[in-house]
């Protein structure tokens, strides 16, 4: 295992035992799973959560709510054309993003 992610985890967990997450909103209550799934480790997800909330959104999951828009008005959309507009927009999002999830779990991204 790479050092960073052994030095974050006791890091927090120096910061759980001190006390410093007793009284966040939220505490002991499980993340949104629907904006927060995808990276296996509890480390890389919190680093997500913490990088979304200062507004630097990874492009995995920037790629992966707009391909989740793109079909939410696929569905919607009774227009041929606009479907057919939406259905290749949803194919090269989908590409992007599996593009965007294999870097990452190569550890290029």
């Amino acid at each position: 295992m790479a050092l960073f992610p052994i030095l974050t985890e006791q890091r927090i967990k120096d910061a759980i035992d001190d006390g410093a997450f007793d009284n966040l909103e939220g505490a002991g209550q499980p993340l949104p799973t629907s904006e927060w799934s995808g990276p296996d480790d509890p480390v890389t997800l919190f680093g997500y959560r913490l990088m979304a909330e200062a507004g630097a959104v990874p492009e995995e999951l920037r790629l992966r709510r707009a391909l989740e828009d793109a079909r939410a008005k696929w569905r919607k959309s009774e227009d041929p054309q606009e479907r057919e507009r939406l259905m290749a927009e949803i194919a090269e999002l989908g590409m992007r993003h599996g593009l965007a999830v294999e870097q990452r779990r190569r550890g290029r991204g």
